[in-house]
């Protein structure tokens, strides 16, 4: 039996025959609990690397070297490992606005098409709407083309934008979902009808093994430089800075990549970057030290042995 539970990567039911008095034999479990923790590899040009191996890695959990028990390259068929991945799109009207020659749906649709050419059978996707509250408009699916013909239902409203409650209502809905779990949010990050608050969204993101994406789509008309008459002190601007701020912590903290775009071959360029992202991660996995206290905190370093090579990952989890 194979469950997924919270940050863990498995939990291993084994089945120990034991004997006994009456010379019958007592089936015992005993469970197993591995860490997941998703990485991608690039080089000093943010090239993606995918021909490291196991022996490449070496893996530390708050310092200590810990035995990497399995290992996941997806990018090669004979060890890729299924992906879950939701699709987090804000909806309110203040995405209304052209990016690049492009609506803020329009380039969600694009990012997600080029992905879900490359998926396998095995791997699901999930759509998510936001504005004055999130809504699941797809439930997860292999069924391509039915997220495909949702994702032309989308369209701006006139209503506020519930971000946090948005972010931690994916992080919810992927946490019981097998393999890596990928979650891409189209927003400008500023929230005004959220009943959570950011630091709700920390915890969840301590607990989640799941990455976080960001296509991120500032607010133009209010980010005008001083020349042009902008002012960096006024509420709307600091709002919109703190949004940016909240979203970037938010892939920092999972390993995952902030997106910021303003011309179209800056747009062109994150969208590849995104297909590349997805099919070059690696999956390690390694059994963890038994808690002493709940709510601790376990620090994660992975290193490689490659000269020259950066990781992105997971900068740790609590129990």
């Amino acid at each position: 039996m194979t469950c997924y539970k919270g940050h863990f990567f498995f939990l291993f039911s084994l089945l120990v025959l034991l004997p006994v008095a009456s010379g019958r034999q007592l089936q015992e479990r005993v469970e197993v609990q591995l860490v997941q923790v998703d990485v991608v590899a690039t080089d000093s040009k943010g090239s993606h690397i995918t021909d490291l191996k196991l022996e490449d890695f070496t893996l530390k959990e708050n310092g200590n070297i810990k035995k990497i028990t399995h290992f996941y390259n997806s990018s090669s068929e004979e060890s890729r490992f299924p992906l879950a991945m939701s699709f987090v799109v804000d909806t309110s009207y203040s995405m209304h606005e052209k990016v690049a020659g492009m609506t803020r749906i329009g380039i969600a649709v694009q990012a997600a098409e080029l992905v879900m050419n490359q998926l396998k059978p095995e791997d699901q996707i999930e759509l998510i709407e936001f504005n004055n509250k999130p809504e699941a408009i797809v439930s997860f699916t292999s069924d391509m083309n039915l997220i495909r013909e949702k994702f032309k239902t989308l369209d701006f409203r006139e209503a506020n934008t519930a971000m946090h409650d948005a972010v931690l209502f994916g992080l919810d809905r992927i946490k019981g979902r097998s393999g890596r779990k990928i979650i891409v949010v189209f927003s400008d990050g500023v929230d005004s009808a959220s009943k959570s608050v950011e630091e709700d969204v920390i915890e969840a993101v301590r607990k989640s093994d799941a990455t976080i994406i960001v296509f991120y789509s500032e607010f133009a008309r209010l980010n005008l430089p001083i020349e042009m008459g902008g002012n960096p002190n006024s509420m709307g601007r600091m709002r919109v800075r703190a949004g940016e701020d909240t979203l970037r912590s938010y892939t920092e903290m999972t390993g995952g990549q902030f997106f910021s775009f303003k011309k179209e071959p800056e747009l062109l360029k994150a969208i590849e970057s995104f297909r590349a992202f997805v099919s070059s991660q690696y999956t390690l996995a390694y059994t963890p030290d038994a808690p002493k206290k709940k709510s601790e905190w376990r620090k994660i370093k992975i290193e490689c042995k490659r000269k020259g090579v950066q990781l992105r990952h997971r900068v740790g989890y609590t129990l």
